[in-house]
């Protein structure tokens, strides 16, 4: 039988022994103490030398006395701690008497309860420093490496061992500690079912691998894995006798990672017990593995609570220093470390005014169809992506935080832009607030003008309201409608409309305030040609309010007057200029003197009107009179200035025809076409019908 392992040599009085026991490698191996000298491993070799085993069953053990070399031989079984034959031999020179055998067979016996109970006892220190690791230590790669280490220490039959856990991003075994391996361990990082490890963490269940089922095992693995795990191993070409153990490192039912030990140089054989003490480690790992997770979600929910109690500080001191929206969006900016603008809606304006950002978002559509969404949203322009952060007031969107995405937003700068739209939104809604104080008082000393019972106070007032009393002056009622909205929406169109309507305007002599759906100016122009230039400057911004999706805008003007006293009239006329506008559906702005003879008819009711139409063409509409296509011929005919060649050119008929069809219009009509008063009402139908 081959004799491997270490010899143990002790002195008892003058007495030398040595103990050999039949570990379950089925080697015989020696306790400890040094090496045998060559005739001793021939003698120990020699199986003849040795009492027969077969005596044991009816003694405690079984002695012979070797008078050659004056050794008494002894064999026997031992239950400490397990199952196990014991060689032993004493250097006598004589035979030991039976008290003498049974004393030597005890202290052997004891030799070898100490020997167990001192592992028993260093397994248990393992244990216990793991278990005080998993209190004492915070920092997760420090508390694997020294569960790792208390393992081997733990399982003596062990020479080395790595832990890997698991990574879900990008779903490999990644070794997080080592014992025993060298560095390039770590770049070991193998796929879910590679090698010993992955195949373990797959299956779930723990398995002790012998050299050939742990070739096997590797056969599998990547060569850029392979190389590193056998750099990792420098001296495994040496002893290519290469076991292994791997188990699960698992929380409940939660799979978090592999345990791996290797048995190189050491030649005990492993156990299950071996199996079930790198189990127990594996599990003191997971623990270790949660507690560090859920400490630092802790510190991470603590740290973003921090963070986040700061963000609302900063805020709340730009809130009592009464900063500005620039000090605002800046603020910002420097707080999430990316570009940003702030756009007010209701007045088309950035903040700051011009950085790179707010000039290449104004060449854009962009803020034209933002005036709808109420939830952040990414969106491209000019191959870039921007974050738009809405401001709401009362869920209508009044402004928007613009984001330059040079990355991805992190959640705290989501709080930032939170606790930035509502510092904004509080600022804007103060400003609205000062606002309709302010158009609350024009709208009282514009009902003021048109009583005009203190003139000389309300020229006084008029001053007060940016108007000079000296000035000829006309009035502009503009008027948004359409399909039925919410009042802050309409409110929000209004403001923009006032915004457009003031940065057209611009440092001109004005009053302008909103009531309701209504925009009223009084504008001074000094001259005629003064107002026309005016009105052109109020078309544009209506031109520029018909591309937009948003209510219909339509207005009136009133005519330029001199004198305060003259507003009621100038208003008068702006009103009957917008109704003239909402009575035919069309939007636009339209001036009092381009109503012309509209004018007269701007205060009959619809229905009277419909009703005069249809009186003078109700005998051109008859069954025999269509067939004649005589209506069309007579509104042909005055649409032709009443030119026999262009009514007949229109109609594509003969000249003759058209003179047999307008003597069929005047019989029809009983009507003379040739007389005045007959020609004017035809005319005035005909007018009527086109414009209402």
């Amino acid at each position: 039988m081959e004799q491997r392992g270490i010899t143990m040599c002790r002195s008892d009085g003058s007495l030398i022994y040595h103990v050999w026991i039949l570990e379950s490698t089925e080697d015989w191996v020696h306790l400890c103490g040094e090496p045998l000298i060559d005739c001793d491993k021939k003698f120990f070799s020699n199986e003849d030398t040795w009492p027969d085993s077969s005596c044991i069953e009816s003694s405690n053990y079984a002695t012979c006395y070797n008078p050659h070399t004056g050794n008494q031989l002894f064999l026997f079984e031992t239950e400490v701690p397990i199952s196990t034959s014991v060689r032993a031999c004493i250097h006598s020179g004589r035979t030991l008497s039976k008290l003498e055998s049974d004393h030597f067979v005890l202290q052997v016996r004891y030799l070898l309860l100490q020997q167990t109970l001192e592992r028993h006892w260093q397994e248990n220190d393992a244990w216990l420093e793991g278990l005080h690791s998993l209190t004492s230590m915070l920092e997760l790669n420090e508390l694997l490496h020294n569960i790792m280490h208390n393992a081997l220490i733990a399982i003596p039959a062990v020479d080395r061992g790595f832990l890997m856990l698991y990574d879900a991003e990008t779903q490999k075994l990644v070794p997080k500690a080592s014992i025993g391996m060298g560095s390039s361990i770590y770049d070991f990082k193998t796929n879910l079912g590679e090698g010993i490890g992955g195949k373990v963490f797959k299956d779930g269940v723990g398995h002790i691998y012998n050299t050939e089922q742990a070739l096997e095992a590797m056969s599998n693995i990547q060569a850029n894995n392979m190389k590193s795990l056998m750099a990792s191993m420098e001296n495994t070409e040496a002893n290519p006798n290469l076991m292994a153990m791997a188990v699960p490192v698992r929380m409940n039912k939660e799979k978090l990672g592999v345990m791996i030990v290797h048995q190189i140089n050491k030649k005990q054989k492993l156990t299950n017990d071996d199996l079930r003490r790198l189990q127990g480690f594996a599990d003191q790992a997971a623990i270790a593995i949660t507690n560090a997770r859920l400490f630092s979600d802790l510190r991470e929910t603590n740290e973003y609570l921090v963070k986040r109690n700061h963000i609302h500080e900063v805020f709340t001191k730009l809130s009592f220093k009464d900063s500005d929206l620039i000090m605002v969006a800046k603020t910002v900016e420097q707080m999430i470390n990316l570009p940003v603008s702030l756009f007010d809606m209701t007045k088309n304006e950035w903040y700051p005014h011009y950085t790179p950002l707010s000039r290449r978002l104004m060449d854009t559509e962009l803020p034209e169809k933002w005036e709808n969404f109420v939830e952040p949203l990414t969106v491209t322009t000019n191959e870039t992506y921007v974050h738009l952060y809405p401001i709401v007031n009362d869920g209508v969107p009044i402004g928007y935080f613009v984001v330059d995405l040079h990355r991805s937003l992190r959640p705290l700068d989501t709080v930032v832009l939170e606790q930035g739209s509502a510092l904004v939104a509080l600022k804007m809604v103060n400003t609205y607030s000062m606002t309709d104080m302010y158009y609350k008082q024009c709208y009282e000393f514009f009902n003021e003008l048109l009583q005009y019972r203190e003139p000389n106070l309300l020229a006084s007032k008029s001053r007060d309201f940016g108007l000079s009393p000296d000035k000829p002056l006309f009035v502009t009622v503009l008027q948004l409608s359409g399909k039925a909205q919410v009042v802050k929406k309409r409110e929000t169109h209004q403001r923009m409309l006032i915004a457009a309507l003031l940065k057209e305007l611009g440092s001109l002599e004005y009053l302008l305030f909103g009531f309701h759906d209504k925009v009223t100016i009084i504008m001074n122009a000094t001259t005629e040609s003064l107002q026309e230039i005016l009105i052109k400057k109020l078309e544009k911004v209506v031109k520029l309010w018909t591309n937009k999706d948003a209510p219909i805008l339509r207005g009136g003007i009133g005519r330029l007057y001199s004198g305060l006293e003259h507003v009621a009239r100038s208003s008068e006329e702006a009103n009957k200029s917008l109704a003239y506008l909402l009575s035919r559906g069309t939007p636009g702005i339209i001036s009092y003197e381009s109503i012309g003879i509209n004018r007269l008819f701007l205060n009959q009711q619809t229905e009277d009107i419909d009703q005069f139409i249809q009186e003078v063409f109700a005998p051109l509409q008859s069954p025999k009179a269509q067939s004649s296509d005589l209506e069309l011929t007579l509104r042909t005919y005055i649409s032709a200035n009443r030119s026999i060649s262009d009514t007949a050119e229109r109609l594509h008929i003969h000249q003759n025809t058209l003179y047999h069809r307008i003597r069929k219009i005047e019989e029809a009509l009983a009507v003379d076409l040739n007389d005045s008063n007959d020609w004017l009402k035809l005319l005035l139908a005909y007018h009527l019908s086109e414009s209402y």
